[in-house]
């Protein structure tokens, strides 16, 4: 017998991802914790690309206070030191 999980896990993945964009970062963050496939997508770039604010500019590394190899990673460096924005832009917050 398979579990809820399991048949949801069937999806394709880029449903997935979209469905898990569609929920809030604390949401996101716990749909990581069901399973192997759920973690992989609420990780994705495809997922932390909604999460960051849509006219955030390029950085170069170097503009960054830390390393940011996924957009997971820029959307925590920039909640953790958000000196890297424009004045004009809005703050990045990640509810804890």
């Amino acid at each position: 017998m398979e579990t809820a999980a399991g048949d949801i896990e069937r999806l394709p993945e880029d449903l997935l991802a979209t469905v898990i964009s569609l929920t809030s970062r604390p949401d996101a963050c716990r749909a990581a914790a069901v399973s192997q496939t759920f973690r992989a997508m609420a990780d994705s770039d495809t997922v932390w690309s909604h999460f960051l604010p849509c006219n955030l500019p390029e950085f170069d590394q170097d503009e960054l206070a830390c390393r940011a190899s996924s957009n997971k990673a820029l959307f925590k460096c920039l909640c953790n030191k958000p000196a890297g924005l424009p004045p004009v832009q809005t703050h990045v917050h990640a509810a804890r």
